[in-house]
């Protein structure tokens, strides 16, 4: 759970490996600078669309400069230590190959809205950690993305309610109940009810 956005990463690696890192990244706005003497096709066309940069060339430990965050994805064990040994002690990398020699490390996740669930296996099996994020995506379906807005919202509302702070979390408490996550009507009259107290309080 880190926020990278507009932050400089550096991807060391052109395959679908790094592909995959890649579009995990983008979708978390990080500027995404990767480093390979040829890529996949797909990277290609994220570099042609400027949603990249491709530097066509060799890895070199000037590469890392700036750089928060970096992933070593390239298919050569050799190569990923050198890059490793490479980072500075305050930038953050992950070796795809080498997960004990890794500072950080990606979990599997599902994405609903505003809700993140991550799943980690400490690198034992990735593709179980994948497997428990489908499963998952069963229970905690596409209607948390709008249930979660409504919370956003109301949470703010009531924070501007001149109530005891025991008071405040007993309605945030109530509506996270199931009878509103399953009522639109019931989170619509919530938030009317709110809006009503704030405007009384004026």
């Amino acid at each position: 759970m880190l926020n990278i956005k507009d932050k400089d990463v550096v991807v060391v690696g052109g395959g679908q490996v790094a592909y995959r890192k890649i579009i995990g990244l983008l979708q978390a706005d990080a500027k995404v600078t990767v480093i390979s003497p040829s890529v996949h096709e797909q990277l290609k066309n994220l570099s042609t669309t400027n949603k990249i940069i491709w530097k066509n060339k060799p890895f070199e430990p000037t590469d890392l400069t700036g750089a928060l965050l970096i992933i070593a994805a390239t298919n050569s064990r050799t190569v990923n230590e050198f890059v490793r040994l490479s980072a500075h002690h305050n930038q953050l990398i992950n070796v795809v190959d080498a997960h004990e020699k890794s500072n950080f490390h990606v979990p599997a996740k599902l994405n609903r809205g505003k809700l993140t669930i991550s799943v980690a296996t400490d690198g034992a099996s990735p593709i179980l950690a994948k497997a428990i994020c489908k499963n998952l995506a069963t229970i905690y379906d596409e209607s948390y993305q709008d249930y979660l807005q409504f919370l956003a919202v109301a949470r703010k509302k009531v924070k501007q309610l001149q109530l005891s702070h025991d008071k405040k979390r007993q309605l945030l408490k109530e509506i996270t109940g199931e009878n509103y996550r399953q009522s639109e009507h019931k989170q619509i009259e919530f938030l009317q009810m709110l809006t009503d107290v704030i405007n009384q309080q004026d």
